[in-house]
C-alpha cells in the first residue's frame, strides 16, 4: 500500500469506506426485511460513490471500458438490470441490480486507479478490521455477534460468529479470500502492506474457524493447494498431492459414516448427504426456474419468493447455488451472457498467464455450488472480489496486447528499414 499524493490517499480511504460499508451491518432485522433505516442510507450512498465515481472517470477520458472482455460483463450485469422488471419488489431488485453494476464500474476503477497489488492489500486490511470488530462482538454483543438458528424447539443464538457481517457464511468467505490474497500477493507487496497482512492473517483465520464454514475451509485448502503444486518442480509437486489425495480417499472410504457424522454439525450423516437441506431447497428452485425459463424471475428476488413456499423453510432465503441464483434470477438469457463472459475471462486468464486472479475466479466457481456468492443480493466483499479478478485479466491482458501490437509495430518497421537499406539505386 504505498500510495503517493494526498488526492490519491484520500481516493484510497473512500475507496475503503465504500467497501466496509458494503460489507457490515450492525443490526438485527428478519432477511427479508428490505425497509429503509440508518445502515440502509450509508449502503445506498456508497452504491452512488461506486456509480458515479467511475462514470465521471469513463466521461473524462480517465477509464476505458473498450475491452470485449470488460464489456461481456456488463451485458451480463445490464441483462440483471432488466430482469428486475419480474421481481415481486421491483424497487429493491433494481436497486440491487444497480448496485452490482456499480460494484463491477467501481472494481475497474480501483484496479486502475491503485494498481492490482495495493487493490489487494485494501482488500485484506478491510477484511482484517471487520474480523476484529467481528470477534469483539461476539463477545461483547451475542445477539448481533453470533448466528441466529432453531436450537431444538427454541430459536436462538448458537455458537457460530457472524460478526457485523450478517451471516457466518458471509464472515468465513470474505475471511477465507482474505487469506487466499495474503499467500498468493505476499511478495508482490510493500513492507507497510505485509506487515498489516500479517497482523490481519491470525485474526482472519480465527473467524473462518469459528463460522463454521465448511465451503470456505475446503476452498481455501483447494485453492492453496492449486498454488502449491503451481510452485517449484509441478510434476513431482503433483504426485505427491496426488499421493496425498489418494490416502485421504482411502482413509474416507474405509468408514465415511463416521467420518461424514463427523463433519455434519448435528452428528447426523443425512445433514452432509442433502447438503444441510440444499437438495430440497435446489429441488424448489430448479421447478421455480422452469416457470420462468428466459428472463427469470428478477434479480434477488428468491429473498421474497423462497420463504414463501410451503415446501421450504423461512430462511431459505437464496437459492444456495450460483450457478441455480442466476438462473433463477436472470433466467436462460442471462445465465448465457454470464457463461459466454466468464468463459471469454477464463480464456484470457489461461493465455496471459493471470495465476493469482485465476485461482480466486476458481474459488467462487467451486463455492458457488453451495452459495450463491457473490451474485445475492446487494454486493459485499465476495462481489468485489470477484470483479477485481476479472478486472485485474482484463487490464493484464491489455497490457500485454499494447506490448504485442508494440513489438509487431516494431518489427514491421525494422523489416521495412532492412527493405529499403537492400534497395539498390536505379539510374
Amino acid at each position: 500500500m504505498e500510495l503517493r499524493g494526498g488526492y490519491r490517499n484520500w481516493l484510497f480511504i473512500l475507496a475503503f469506506l465504500v467497501l466496509f460499508v458494503s460489507t457490515t451491518s450492525f443490526r438485527v432485522r428478519d432477511y427479508a426485511d428490505k425497509s429503509l433505516d440508518l445502515q440502509t442510507g450509508f449502503k445506498l450512498a456508497g452504491i452512488a460513490v461506486t456509480l458515479l465515481l467511475p462514470l465521471s472517470a469513463i466521461l473524462a477520458g480517465r477509464l476505458r471500458m473498450s475491452t470485449g472482455l470488460l464489456l461481456a460483463w456488463l451485458a451480463f450485469l445490464l441483462s440483471l438490470v432488466a430482469c428486475s422488471v419480474n421481481s415481486p419488489q421491483i424497487s429493491v431488485s433494481m436497486t440491487d441490480s444497480l448496485a452490482f453494476l456499480g460494484c463491477f464500474l467501481f472494481c475497474i476503477w480501483m484496479a486502475e486507479r491503485f494498481g492490482e497489488t495495493n487493490t489487494v492489500s485494501l482488500l485484506i486490511v478491510t477484511v482484517g478490521l471487520i474480523s476484529v470488530m467481528s470477534l469483539v462482538t461476539y463477545y461483547v454483543s451475542p445477539d448481533l455477534g453470533r448466528m441466529h438458528a432453531w436450537l431444538g424447539s427454541e430459536f436462538g443464538t448458537n455458537n457460530r460468529i457472524k460478526g457485523i457481517v450478517g451471516s457466518p457464511n458471509g464472515l468465513g468467505s470474505m475471511t477465507s479470500i482474505a487469506l487466499i490474497f495474503t499467500i498468493l500477493y505476499y511478495n508482490a507487496m510493500g513492507p507497510t502492506a505485509r506487515m498489516l497482512a500479517l497482523l490481519s492473517a491470525p485474526f482472519a483465520l480465527v473467524c473462518l474457524i469459528m463460522s463454521d464454514n465448511r465451503m470456505s475451509m475446503l476452498t481455501l485448502l483447494i485453492c492453496v493447494t492449486i498454488w502449491l503444486a503451481a510452485k517449484g518442480n509441478k510434476a513431482v509437486n503433483v504426485l505427491v498431492l496426488g499421493l496425498a489425495g489418494l490416502s485421504l480417499l482411502l482413509v474416507f472410504l474405509s468408514a465415511p459414516d463416521m467420518i461424514l457424522s463427523g463433519l455434519s454439525r448435528s452428528g447426523d450423516v443425512e445433514e452432509i448427504a442433502t447438503g444441510t437441506g440444499r437438495s430440497q431447497i435446489w429441488a424448489v428452485v430448479l421447478e421455480m426456474i422452469g416457470q420462468k425459463p428466459l428472463f427469470g424471475h428478477g434479480y434477488a428476488s428468491s429473498t421474497f419468493i423462497l420463504p414463501t413456499d410451503p415446501r421450504l423453510f423461512t430462511v431459505a432465503a437464496h437459492a444456495h447455488n450460483m450457478y441455480l441464483e442466476i438462473l433463477f434470477s436472470g433466467g436462460i438469457v442471462a445465465f448465457g451472457l454470464f457463461l459466454a463472459a466468464l468463459a471469454a475471462t477464463l480464456y484470457q486468464g489461461i493465455r496471459f498467464r493471470c495465476f493469482e486472479p485465476s485461482i480466486l475466479l476458481f474459488f467462487f466457481l467451486l463455492r458457488g455450488m453451495t452459495e450463491p456468492t457473490p451474485f445475492s443480493g446487494l454486493p459485499s466483499i465476495g462481489g468485489y472480489v470477484f470483479f477485481l479478478c476479472v478486472a485485474f485479466i482484463a487490464l493484464r491482458s491489455r497490457a500485454a496486447h499494447s506490448v504485442e501490437h508494440t513489438a509487431a509495430q516494431t518489427e514491421a518497421a525494422m523489416r521495412l528499414a532492412r527493405y529499403r537499406a537492400n534497395l539498390k539505386p536505379t539510374r
